[in-house]
C-alpha cells in the first residue's frame, strides 16, 4: 500500500468514527496564556475537542481578558441547546506569565497531548506560535536565542543563512512540542506608512520577497515545524492595521498575481508551501465587495485552492481582530470563515466567546447551514497536517531534553550570525562611529514590556546598557520605559549635557501602540547633542529624517544589542545592507522627519 493510499484509509476512517462535535471541535484553534494547565485549558479539549492551541506563556490566562481593548463576546447571542458554560480563570490578563524553562514548559506541552489522545476520538494538537525573529516571540524563554526580524534576514544577503536560521527556530521549537508555526510573513511592505507589517516582512520587492521567504520555509520543515505562510493574499500594501479596522488594499487582480501572490506562487512551486494564514483586509477590486479576506470564498477557494492549486491547510489569522468583529460578531464570522474555505479559525480571546463560536459552529452544521460534507473537507485537512507531521504516531517530545537542545552551540551559532551579518549602518553623516574610549557616552536604553519579556540575563531588560560595559566605563547607564513620558524625556535630556555623545534606543515595536522613541530622539537632536540612534526599523519612525547616524540591528533580542556594541566601539563591521527601498532619506537637522518625501 502507497504512503498516500495509508494515509487516506487512516483519515477516512478516523471521521467516520468521529462525532460532529469533535469535527467542530478540530475547526479551532484557542489560545493557551500562561503556562498552568487549569481546568479551563484541559476544558479546551475535552469538551471542545479543540484543534490546536496557540501557546502564548508570557502572559496570564484570564477571563477577564479583552482584546485590543474590547470584550469579544457577542452579547446577542442566543445559547442554542446543549449549550455548555466552560470552566474560567480569573488572573489579572496583563500580568507577566511565570518564567518557564523549555523542559518544564514541554512536560506541560505533552501533557496536554496526553489528555487529547486519551479522548474517544485520540486526536493530537496542533501547538502553534508566532516566531518571526525580533520581538515577535511567543516561546522566548530558558536561553532559547532570538533572531533579527525578517527584513534583517534580507539584510544578511544570505538566502543559505535564511534557511539554517529557519531550521534552527524549527529545531528548537519542536523540541518544546510546538509543532505549527504562524510564520513566515510574504506581506511585501511596498507601502512605507504601513503600521502592521514593515520589518516584519523580507522586503519590498516582490521578488527578493519570494527567495527569502522559500528559503525561510525550506528551513521551518526541515526543523519539523509546519510553517503557515501569512497574511494571503498580502498586508504589504495597507496604511491601517488589521487589528483595529478593515483596510481596503485597492488593487487588481492583475497585480495581486504580479506582487502580492508572487511568494505564494513560488512556495507552491517549491514544494514548501505547508500552510497559509489569510488576512482580514478586503481586496474589492478582486472580490467585488469589501469582505475581509478570511471570509471571501473568491479569496480562499477560488484563487488559494482552484487556481493556484494549494492543497494545504488554511487558518485565519486571529478572528478578534476589529476588521472582522467590529462587522460580522465573532461567532457568526466564524461560520462564515469556513464556508469561505478557512480550515482553522484562529481565536485567542480567554471569555465566553469560546463557547459562542463552537456552539454557534455546532449549530450551522446541525441546522445545515454548513453542510457536513463542506465541514468533513475542512476537518480532513486539518488531520493531513498532523498525519503527515507524525503526530498520530507520537505527540510527545523528549522534555527532559529540551533546556539543553534549544542552546546547543550550533544553534547559538546561528543566531549569532544571523545578529552579526543582518546589523546595517543606514547612515553616519558625523562620522560620530566609532565611539572614541575618552568620549563620555550616554547610554539611553528602552525598557521592554514586562508582559512579553522573559526578564534573565538573556532576553531582559538592560542587557544592551550590560554588552555597552563589555567595552568601556565612561559611559553614562540610563534606561526609559518603551514609550517614555515627558517627565522622563525632560529628565533625560538633562542628563545628556553630562555626555559627549547620546545613543539611544529606538525601537518600534507594535505592541507599544505602533510607535517608537521618536520623540524623545528628535528632541536630543534638536537640542543639539551628537546622536546615534539604535533602530530595529528602517522607516520614519525608527530612522527619523533627523537622525544623521542609525545603526539598524532588526531586533530587540541580546543577540544582535550583543553585535550592536561590539560595533560601536569598533570592534566589528555592520555589513548588512537594506533590503527596502521606500525608507526616509536623511534630510539634516533642519527638517522635519513628516514633511520629508520618501526616498
Amino acid at each position: 500500500m502507497s504512503d498516500m493510499k495509508k494515509r487516506n484509509e487512516f483519515i477516512d476512517n478516523l471521521i467516520g468514527r468521529m462525532t460532529v462535535e469533535e469535527k467542530v471541535g478540530q475547526c479551532f484553534t484557542f489560545s493557551w496564556r500562561g503556562s498552568l494547565v487549569t481546568p479551563a485549558v484541559k476544558a479546551l479539549i475535552e469538551k471542545l475537542h479543540v484543534g490546536g492551541l496557540r501557546i502564548e506563556p508570557y502572559t496570564a490566562e484570564s477571563a477577564r481578558s479583552t482584546y485590543y481593548g474590547k470584550s469579544l463576546a457577542d452579547t446577542d447571542y442566543e445559547q442554542p441547546e446543549g449549550y455548555t458554560d466552560m470552566p474560567k480563570t480569573y488572573f489579572t490578563a496583563k500580568t507577566p506569565g511565570n518564567y518557564i524553562m523549555p523542559s518544564e514548559y514541554a512536560e506541560r506541552i505533552n501533557r496536554l497531548q496526553g489528555i487529547a489522545t486519551s479522548c474517544p476520538a485520540g486526536i493530537p494538537l496542533n501547538i502553534c506560535a508566532d516566531n518571526e525573529g525580533a520581538c515577535t516571540n511567543d516561546y522566548q524563554f530558558g536561553g532559547m536565542p532570538g533572531y533579527p526580524a525578517l527584513m534583517g534576514l534580507a539584510a544578511t544577503g544570505d538566502l543559505e543563512l535564511t534557511e539554517k536560521v529557519g531550521k534552527a527556530i524549527g529545531q528548537q521549537l519542536r523540541a518544546v512540542g510546538i509543532t505549527m508555526l504562524h510564520s513566515p510573513v510574504c506581506d511585501i511592505n511596498v507601502n512605507a506608512a504601513n503600521p502592521e507589517i514593515r520589518f516584519r516582512g523580507f522586503s519590498d520587492d516582490p521578488e527578493m520577497c519570494a527567495d527569502y521567504v522559500a528559503a525561510f520555509s525550506k528551513g521551518l520543515i526541515a526543523g519539523g515545524i509546519i510553517p503557515m505562510a501569512k497574511h494571503y493574499p498580502g498586508r504589504g500594501d495597507s496604511s491601517t492595521d488589521a487589528h483595529y479596522e478593515l483596510e481596503q488594499i485597492n488593487v487588481d487582480k492583475e497585480r495581486l498575481h504580479d506582487v502580492e501572490l508572487r511568494p505564494y506562487k513560488r512556495m507552491i512551486a517549491e514544494g514548501c508551501l505547508k500552510g497559509v494564514m489569510t488576512c482580514h483586509s478586503a481586496y474589492p477590486l478582486v472580490v467585488g465587495e469589501d469582505l475581509p479576506a478570511t471570509l471571501s470564498k473568491v479569496l480562499v477557494t477560488d484563487i488559494l485552492r482552484n487556481e493556484l492549486g494549494f492543497d494545504g491547510v488554511i487558518t485565519s489569522d486571529a478572528m478578534g481582530m476589529g476588521a472582522i468583529v467590529n462587522r460580522y460578531g465573532l461567532p457568526n464570522a466564524c461560520v462564515m470563515a469556513l464556508k469561505a474555505g478557512v480550515n482553522l479559525m484562529l481565536c485567542k480571546s480567554d471569555d465566553e466567546t469560546r463557547e459562542q463560536v463552537y456552539y454557534r459552529m455546532l449549530d450551522a452544521v446541525r441546522s445545515d447551514e454548513v453542510t457536513m460534507e463542506l465541514l468533513e473537507g475542512s476537518v480532513r485537512k486539518v488531520l493531513e497536517a498532523k498525519y503527515d507531521q507524525g503526530l498520530f504516531e507520537n505527540a510527545q517530545v523528549d522534555a527532559a531534553a529540551a533546556s539543553a537542545y534549544v542552546r546547543n552551540d550550533e544553534i547559538l551559532g546561528v543566531a549569532q550570525q544571523a545578529a552579526e551579518r543582518s546589523l546595517t549602518l543606514m547612515r553616519d553623516e558625523d562620522n560620530l562611529l566609532p565611539l572614541s574610549q575618552d568620549k563620555k557616552v550616554l547610554i539611553i536604553e528602552q525598557l521592554k514590556m514586562a508582559e512579553f519579556t522573559p526578564n534573565d540575563i538573556y532576553q531582559g531588560h538592560w542587557r544592551f546598557n550590560a554588552e555597552i560595559l563589555k567595552h568601556s566605563d565612561n559611559v553614562i547607564n540610563a534606561d526609559c520605559t518603551f514609550i517614555p513620558t515627558a517627565e522622563e524625556c525632560d529628565f533625560l535630556c538633562d542628563v545628556a549635557k553630562e555626555a559627549d555623545v547620546v545613543v539611544v534606543t529606538n525601537f518600534f515595536w507594535r505592541h507599544a501602540g505602533n510607535k517608537a522613541n521618536a520623540e524623545l530622539v528628535e528632541r536630543l537632536i534638536a537640542e543639539g547633542n551628537k546622536v546615534v540612534v539604535v533602530t530595529n526599523d528602517p522607516y520614519a519612525e525608527g530612522a527619523p529624517a533627523t537622525a544623521g547616524t542609525v545603526l539598524n540591528c532588526w531586533s530587540l533580542m541580546g543577540e544582535s544589542l550583543q553585535e550592536v556594541a561590539a560595533t560601536l566601539y569598533g570592534k566589528k563591521e555592520a555589513t548588512g545592507t537594506l533590503p527596502v527601498n521606500n525608507y526616509q532619506a536623511y534630510a539634516g537637522k533642519t527638517g522635519e522627519a513628516e514633511d520629508l518625501v520618501p526616498a
